[in-house]
């Protein structure tokens, strides 16, 4: 039974990580790799010389196409570009309107960088996503820790509508900045559905536990 167990665990470790991977994220074009905001809804605050804009990453380029010349690194989740938020004084956000499913557990995630440049800057910017009424932390570049950041939380969906926002705000000149990448809001499975699966495993790993016992039986009466 304990070669039962050990196979009826790996199986549904892997089903389980896969099934989590799986997990479909309802934002579009959420890593920017389009090289732009497609799909996005961008409001810069009235600041035509800084909007935000998207930025390939381990580039020494000068803003638009870079970060003043400090190369960004590689978000650790993947992908060659992120949005770039450098706004001294402006109030700036990107948005999608999205659908979800009311009562459903969602995950909402992304990814913040705080560029060293900005750091040095005396004043500091903010950054805080909104998704169905759930706000994320208040993110001040100037206190965020050194390289990525990874936000996560779970929210249960109300009645809608939905919509999935990153605002940004730039307290003076010059303000720090934000580049921010991989966005994500993805639905969680139900507990009733990870019983299901975990039952249906065990299920599966029995019956090739029993086949396996019965070969080797008829393979022992034939030697």
């Amino acid at each position: 039974m304990n070669k039962l167990l050990k196979f009826t665990g790996a199986a549904l470790i892997g089903v389980l990580l896969q099934s989590g991977a799986s997990q479909a994220n309802v934002l579009l074009n959420s890593g920017f790799e389009s090289g732009d905001f497609t799909s996005w809804t961008v409001n810069t605050g009235g600041d035509v010389s800084y909007p935000q804009v998207v930025i390939a990453y381990n580039q020494t380029g000068e803003y638009p196409t870079g970060a003043f010349g400090e190369p960004i690194p590689a978000a650790p989740n993947g992908g060659n570009s992120g949005a770039y938020f450098v706004s001294d004084t402006a109030t700036q956000s990107i948005s999608q309107s999205i659908s979800l499913t009311q009562g459903q557990n969602y995950q909402v995630s992304f990814e913040i960088y705080s560029p060293n440049n900005g750091r040095n800057n005396p004043f500091d910017a903010t950054l805080q996503s909104s998704v169905d009424g759930v706000l994320s932390p208040l993110f001040t570049a100037k206190t965020l820790a050194s390289g990525w950041t990874l936000y996560s939380a779970i929210f249960a969906a109300s009645a809608g509508p939905y919509t999935f926002s990153l605002n940004f705000d730039g307290q003076g000149i010059p303000a720090a900045d934000f580049v921010l990448d991989n966005a994500s809001v993805a639905a969680v499975p139900e507990a009733s559905t990870w019983a299901m699966m975990i039952l249906g495993f065990v299920g599966v790993g029995f019956l090739a536990y029993r086949r396996r016992e019965t070969s080797k039986k008829i393979g022992f009466r034939l030697a």
